[in-house]
């Protein structure tokens, strides 16, 4: 059970840290003309899950997660219309989401490294709290980014802090994988 949940563990790992390169990579790399386009159809994509919800919702026998399923198609929704008024609103909350992210991330980050990495044995554990730390510090500063009024120097900003995420999530792979011993077999 325990290396089932950690082998699943792992490919969430690998995964989060590819589409956080990938989306720091964007960032970086696109228009800023592209931007308003990316909100209108990221609200579109909202727009379209919010549908699919409540059809599926009216579809359903009314179980409690149908309600829950509900209630999130609702938000969506109700997130699409304003991706769709609103120009500027696609990176005010692109720039509120990432500012949360490093926080998430660093708090999970800094919870297993005191509580799994920290009893694995292995050298070097404290970095992962030095780096978790930095990506809390990271997340706090984006709160109060002053670079908000640029939208150029904001998706430098939101692209940095993906990548830097991306990074940590990687080195926190050393701590959590696998090694071999001498004789051949593997220590978790």
């Amino acid at each position: 059970m325990l290396f089932n949940t950690l082998d699943k563990f792992k490919r969430t790992l690998l995964m989060t840290i590819v589409l956080l390169m990938f989306t720091g990579l964007t960032m970086f790399l696109i228009p800023v003309s592209y931007v308003p386009m990316l909100g209108k159809l990221l609200g579109f994509t909202l727009l379209v899950f919010s549908i699919l919800r409540i059809m599926d919702f009216f579809s359903s026998n009314k179980a409690l997660i149908h309600y829950i399923n509900l209630s999130i198609g609702l938000l969506c929704g109700l997130l699409g219309i304003m991706l769709f008024a609103l120009d500027s609103f696609f990176l005010a909350a692109l720039n509120w989401l990432v500012g949360t992210l490093p926080i998430v991330i660093g708090g999970y980050g800094l919870y297993h490294a005191l509580t799994y990495a920290r009893r694995s044995g292995r050298k070097g554990w404290g970095m992962l709290v030095l780096f978790d730390c930095l990506l809390l510090l990271f997340g706090t500063i984006l709160f109060v980014n002053p670079w908000a009024d640029d939208p150029r120097k904001l998706l430098y900003v939101i692209g940095g802090t993906l990548f830097y995420s991306a990074a940590v999530y990687s080195v926190s792979l050393f701590w959590i994988w696998p090694f071999r011993l001498d004789d051949g077999s593997d220590v978790e």
